[in-house]
Order: C-alpha cells, then sequence, then structure tokens
C-alpha cells in the first residue's frame, strides 16, 4: 500500500464519518443544533415585532434562558442514568409542539406577549434538556483515539447549524413570514427526532452508575457532579471561563438583532448573515482541528483562542460598517472554533465516563443558561447605555475575567 493510500486510510474524519450510526447522530445533531440558533433568533425577532421596547427584548431574552438554569443539571443527571436516545427523541417531540404551537398563535394574530413568553420558555426548555445529553451521548459513538476530531466534527455542525440556522430564520422570515418560519422550525426539529431514532449507541458505557445505584435520587446525582467538578482543577478552570463566555454569548446573541435592526437598519437576512459569517470561520478551523489525528498542548492552544472572545465583542461594538462587522465576524468565528473543539475535549479528557453526563450539563448550563442573567444585565444596562455600548462593557468584563483565568492556570496550558 502505498504511502498516499495509508494517509488517506488513517484520515480521522474519513474514519468517523465511516461509522453509520455517528452520521445519523451528527445530521440529527445538525437539525437539533439548528433550532437552538433559530429559535433565539427568531423569538428575538418576535419580541421587536410585539414591541420595539429594550424590555420586551429582555423579557423573550429570559424565557429562552431561564430553561437552561432549570433543566440542564438535571438532563445531565438523567443522561447518566437513562436511555439518553429515548430522551431525545421524547424532548425533542416537545419542542416540535412549542414551535408549531407557536406558529398557530401568530398565524390566528393570537399572539402577544404572556403567550409568546410561553411558548419560547417551551422551547428553550426543551433545547436546554438535548443539548447536554447529545454531548455525553459522543464517547458511546466513536473510538477514545478519535475522540478530538469526533468534537471537531461537532463543532463544525454546530457551526454549520449557526449558518443555516442564521439563514433559514433570517430568510424565512423575511420570504414567508413569522407564522410559516415558525412552521418550518418545527418540522426541521421533527426530523431531527426522527434520525436520531435509527442510532444504535455503544453498550460499553453504563447508563447507571455507582451512585445512581447507591441513591436514586437525581438532586444526589447533581451533587455529586458538582462535587466532582469542584474537585478537579482543571475542570473548575474550564467551566469558570465558560461562564464568561456564557454571559458574553448570551449578551451578544440578545443585543446583535437589536443592534442590526434599530442602529444598522439591516433587515432579518442581512442580520442573520452576520451569524453566519461568524459560523464559517468556526467551521473552517473546526473541520481544521477534526483531520488532526492528534494536537499537543490542548490547553495553552485554549487559552490563546479564548483570549479572543473579549476583544471580538468590543470591536463588533465599535464597528458601524456592515462590511467590516462580517470581515471582524469570520476571523472572531475562527477562534471560536478552536477555543469550543478544545474546551470541549479537555472536558472529554479530564472527565471520568459515567460523569460525563453531569459535566456536561454544568457546561451547557454555563455556556446557554447564562442566557436570562444576560437578559437582566442588559436590562439594567440599558438605563443609561444603548446596545452598542453595552455590548463593549461585556466584552469588556469577559476580556479581563478570562485573561486573568488563563494567566493564573497554568496547570491548564500545560495539560494535554
Amino acid at each position: 500500500m502505498t504511502e498516499k493510500a495509508l494517509e488517506v486510510e488513517k484520515n480521522p474524519i474519513r474514519e468517523i464519518l465511516a461509522l453509520r450510526d455517528y452520521r445519523l447522530f451528527w445530521g440529527a445533531q445538525l437539525l437539533i443544533t439548528l433550532i437552538q440558533g433559530i429559535s433565539r433568533f427568531a423569538f428575538v425577532w418576535l419580541a421587536l415585532e410585539i414591541s420595539t421596547s429594550a424590555t420586551v427584548v429582555a423579557l423573550l431574552g429570559l424565557s429562552l434562558g431561564i430553561p437552561g438554569l432549570l433543566f440542564s443539571l438535571p438532563a445531565g443527571a438523567a443522561a447518566d442514568r437513562l436511555d439518553k436516545q429515548k430522551i431525545i427523541i421524547y424532548i425533542s417531540l416537545l419542542g416540535v409542539f412549542f414551535l408549531g404551537m407557536t406558529s398557530v398563535l401568530i398565524q390566528y394574530d393570537i399572539i402577544n406577549l404572556p403567550l409568546a413568553l410561553v411558548v419560547a420558555f417551551g422551547t428553550g426548555s426543551a433545547i436546554s434538556i438535548l443539548i447536554p445529553v447529545l454531548q455525553a451521548m459522543i464517547p458511546q459513538l466513536v473510538p477514545a483515539d478519535r475522540l478530538m476530531s469526533a468534537v471537531g466534527l461537532q463543532n463544525m455542525g454546530q457551526g454549520g447549524a449557526t449558518i443555516l440556522g442564521a439563514l433559514i430564520g433570517g430568510g424565512a422570515i423575511k420570504l414567508f413570514g413569522l407564522a410559516a418560519a415558525f412552521g418550518l422550525f418545527a418540522i426541521i426539529m421533527l426530523l431531527g427526532s426522527i434520525l436520531i431514532w435509527f442510532v444504535k449507541l455503544s453498550t460499553s458505557l453504563s447508563a447507571t452508575n455507582i451512585e445512581s445505584k447507591q441513591d436514586n435520587s437525581l438532586v444526589n446525582d447533581i451533587a455529586i457532579g458538582l462535587k466532582y467538578v469542584a474537585l478537579h482543577p482543571q475542570l473548575r478552570i474550564l467551566i469558570s471561563i465558560g461562564i464568561l463566555m456564557g454571559f458574553g454569548i448570551g449578551s451578544y446573541s440578545l443585543l446583535l438583532p437589536e443592534i442590526a435592526k434599530n442602529e444598522l437598519l439591516l433587515d432579518s437576512f442581512e442580520t442573520s448573515s452576520l451569524l453566519a459569517f461568524f459560523s464559517t470561520g468556526m467551521i473552517i478551523t473546526s473541520v481544521f482541528i477534526a483531520t488532526k489525528s492528534n494536537i499537543s498542548r490542548k490547553g495553552l492552544i485554549f487559552a490563546i483562542a479564548a483570549n479572543c472572545f473579549g476583544p471580538g465583542l468590543i470591536i463588533i461594538g465599535f464597528l458601524s460598517n456592515y462590511l467590516l462587522i462580517l470581515t471582524v465576524m469570520i476571523i472572531w468565528g475562527g477562534c471560536g472554533g478552536v477555543m469550543l473543539t478544545m474546551q470541549r475535549t479537555l472536558l472529554y479528557n479530564y472527565t471520568a465516563e459515567h460523569m460525563q453526563g453531569r459535566v456536561f450539563a454544568l457546561f451547557s448550563l454555563v455556556l446557554h443558561g447564562f442566557l436570562p442573567i444576560a437578559a437582566i444585565f442588559i436590562g439594567i444596562s440599558r438605563i443609561w447605555l444603548n446596545p452598542t455600548n453595552t455590548l463593549i462593557v461585556i466584552g469588556t468584563i469577559a476580556l479581563i475575567g478570562i485573561l486573568v483565568i488563563t494567566t493564573r492556570a497554568s496547570s491548564l496550558r500545560q495539560g494535554i
């Protein structure tokens, strides 16, 4: 066999995509995370249609984000003891119901702020449960030596979902209106649940760990997971940085549509294109990492990429030229792809198999569940600041916080 043939044979992406169940999982995750990106954009846009008040946007952000605070940790504990596949199927169908209900309410002109808050809360609840369970499934689908590549492909899928979500979300709203758009979103989520139905998970990892056998309390399982993270310095560092990232991402997702619509005077499709450019950068770096069999000094690479997060928010806040913002978004997205791939790979490497559901639930909580905290912060800040200045302040907080943590985290920078 030639050297070139051996290289192709050992290509990590080819090896992983040759696995039928990973392909099905990847497609299902793509569709479900597509809805995650769509829902934040679409519900904020719906809020702006109901009222131009910043309070309405903050309230919709709270309704989407509070479920992350309430359900992420229980979902992770359940994933460590129950059938992950069934959890995903049933909960995604719940998401289909709420998205479809939103479409009906808009179509018959029944929608108002209280009803919008209810359907946003229901959709956010489904997503907050699904994300940590999906992340905990990966070790049951790929060999251990291909985990980093699988995470890279997962990030690529999430980046692709954000691109498609932004384009489908903004484009569908512009072309068909809000009612038909939400109906389309419900169909997309239904397709995701159908794909996950056909996935066959490895039984090498026990769904029920030792602690769960001793005590069936879900609260006890959550407490064990939190204690596990607290006792492992590398996990504490990764989760601490995740808190700052989650606060920044939540703020950015709420402020960007308002900045684009009211200050840059962009339509829904132009606004969604900003998210698409960010995701393009993420896909490029995620695919590059996925092609590598192994990368040393993952902790150092993560620390460098993480320190691009805050400056990205600050620069976007200062810019007013659409083309310049698009350029920054693709560069910032490239850093984001490196940061998230390394962060998730490190979390897998530092976490015992039977604890991964709970650890990734906590990671999902801090990364996605800080939306309501961001919404409250934005609501208070808007008393004195406009949206762009609020984004700059949040970027500065992220910049200082991540810089302090990474410069002090020598064990992480030198690790794996």
